[in-house]
């Protein structure tokens, strides 16, 4: 009988962790590959669901990770936000992601990440589907040297 108990658990415990362990800790995150270059023309798209905005405010944030060939200081980018009704916001953005003396900023060994904060604090006032876009804004056609970006989107605790 106690065989039988252990041997239920041993089967269901790594079932419960598996699940846990990968729920995220963000609102909503999603992730784009960049490791083959970020062209000019070809946005980067986001959407999430949003059911219940009873005093909802949200962080809004890319997650960056850049290789070291990566060949600028800096990096500009073209934001859209489209909430449920079809309002949006444009923001074009720069963000340094080198030191003046060449050292990145961020933390990691053979990439290096950090946060890009797009907006903090932001009212989500409608139900449904909000959209980001994102487009790298360098002057370069093919952008080499972005591992990913990510979307982080975070409940602020106001």
């Amino acid at each position: 009988m106690v065989q039988r108990i252990v041997k239920k658990i041993s089967l269901v415990l790594p079932l419960v962790l598996i699940i846990f362990s990968c729920e995220s800790k963000h609102y909503y995150q999603d992730n784009k590959d960049l490791s083959e270059g970020w062209k000019k023309d070809v946005p980067q798209d986001f959407s999430f669901h949003v059911s219940d905005t009873t005093d909802i405010k949200v962080n809004l944030a890319f997650l960056l990770r850049n290789q070291n060939d990566y060949e600028y200081s800096n990096l500009y980018l073209f934001t859209n936000i489209k909430d449920p009704k079809g309002n949006s916001m444009s923001d074009t953005l720069q963000y340094y992601i080198a030191n003046p003396d060449g050292s990145w900023i961020g933390k990691g060994f053979s990439s290096k990440e950090q946060v890009l904060v797009i907006r903090e604090n932001l009212p989500l006032k409608d139900t449904g589907t909000y959209k980001i876009t994102v487009k790298q804004g360098m002057r370069t056609d093919n952008l080499k040297g972005l591992k990913d970006i990510s979307l982080i989107v975070d409940k602020t605790n106001d």
